[in-house]
């Protein structure tokens, strides 16, 4: 039994960029079934698209849980060592620790100078691989679409045919760290740069109420400035941040797990995630009921000012 008898206009899902923080969207999906809300159609960006693809293809949040959980335990995640990446600065951290990290990203820093990419792209490809089936987008269950970045002409690309791991691969490229896709002439990164939380694509995909979930960073202000660099960073940051907040402006329903400042690639932290976009989703479920209903409500006031006009 569906939640709602009557006409409903189509929902579109846009699901945004955040690495390890995007598992929340899995939360969100889990909630959105079990309330019957239903999904017309689905834009992602950047980890939304990865997850975005895997449920317009699957339509199970329960599968799509199981599959990422599988991958992420798996060895072949755990070889990635993924959690290097990032580092948790402690006030007991000896010389040596120190003196490493500076080296790490002295390494890091040459490889971005002397390569299209720091990382080879059978790593990203190995893992849409083992999460999402070879398909075309046009071939998902649910109406899909994925946000990339032309870095070339700094335009978003939004790709809704062709072959679906490699329009997700687009969009999940980091730039810097993976080399970028070429499509139809295009170089495309990932659509973050451009629009962490896809919205206005979903409107212009046809939605007619669209819910956004946002899994970006906080803006927390920060206790120093040790260099130049990092003052670079926070203006680009901010940057990223207030855009964000006007993308979202237009959403009809805005979800936003308490993720906080998490790194992108913090996945030891994957079920915690998933589980807060369960909580903020149950939080909006009301919410999104409502907008729902007040839609049907001024579609049918608008119908009955046209017919007495």
């Amino acid at each position: 039994m569906t939640l709602f008898k009557k006409e409903i206009p189509k929902i579109g899902l846009a699901l945004g960029g955040g690495g390890a923080r995007g598992m929340a969207h899995i939360g969100v999906l889990k909630v959105l079934e079990r309330e019957n809300i239903p999904i017309g159609l689905i834009v992602g960006t950047s980890i939304g698209s990865v997850i975005g693809a895997m449920y317009a293809q699957l339509t199970d949040a329960f599968e799509v849980e199981k599959r990422v959980l599988n991958y992420l335990h798996g060895e072949v995640f755990k070889n990635l060592n993924v959690h290097l990446l990032f580092q948790k600065n402690t006030k007991e951290e000896k010389f040596l620790d120190r003196m490493v990290t500076f080296l790490k990203h002295q390494y890091i820093l040459t490889k971005s100078f002397t390569r299209m990419g720091l990382m080879g792209r059978k790593i990203l490809d190995d893992a849409l691989e083992a999460l999402i089936d070879d398909s075309d987008i046009r071939d998902t269950k649910i109406p899909f679409a994925v946000v990339t970045t032309d870095i070339w002409s700094g335009e978003d690309i939004v790709l809704r045919e062709g072959p679906l791991r490699k329009a997700v691969a687009a969009s999940s490229t980091i730039p810097g760290t993976f080399q970028p896709v070429e499509w139809n002439g295009y170089s495309l990164v990932d659509g973050g740069v451009i629009d962490m939380v896809p919205v206005w694509e979903t409107f212009e995909m046809g939605a007619k109420i669209v819910i956004g979930v946002d899994v970006t960073r906080d803006l927390i202000r920060p206790k120093e400035f040790k260099n130049g660099l990092e003052i670079m960073f926070r203006a680009d940051e901010i940057t990223n941040y207030r855009l964000n907040k006007i993308h979202l402006r237009d959403a009809n329903v805005v979800i936003r797990p308490e993720v906080g400042n998490a790194h992108w690639a913090d996945f030891a932290r994957a079920e915690e995630f998933i589980a807060r976009g369960e909580k903020a989703t149950e939080a909006k479920a009301e919410e999104i009921r409502n907008v729902i209903k007040s839609y049907g409500k001024s579609k049918f006031l608008k119908r009955l000012v046209k017919n007495y006009i």
